[in-house]
């Protein structure tokens, strides 16, 4: 699957369910293997482990290879690896914390 459809899956998975605040960039340039970074805020810790889970059951679903889900212990900070794609669903308050855009500040938006 094309990164671009890969995306739109992602983003509208998103987008139904409320995430907010969903930054796409493109770091091939900066890391050989990863396409590219989606990052989104959910409003409770269940609404960011509803949102992670839900890209990973849309990812199936398409035949989207998903390598692995992280951070749903805690809910603070979940993390989906579609191989190409990685996906970071973040409270808002941990999301201001670590400020993740910011170390890809260099990488191009993916928006077309």
């Amino acid at each position: 699957m094309k990164l671009t459809k890969q995306l739109k899956v992602v983003t509208d998975t998103i987008e139904e369910l409320k995430g907010k605040d969903i930054i796409t960039l493109k770091v091939l340039e900066q890391s050989a293997d990863i396409e590219a970074i989606v990052i989104t805020s959910g409003r409770s810790v269940q609404h960011v482990r509803g949102i992670a889970n839900n890209i990973k059951i849309e990812a199936k679903r398409l035949g989207m290879k998903v390598v692995g889900i992280e951070g749903t212990e805690t809910g603070h900070w979940v993390l989906v690896d579609l191989a190409e794609v990685v996906v970071h669903v973040m409270t808002e308050k941990t999301r201001e914390f670590y400020k993740l855009e910011k170390l890809w500040s260099g990488a191009e938006g993916a928006e077309e």
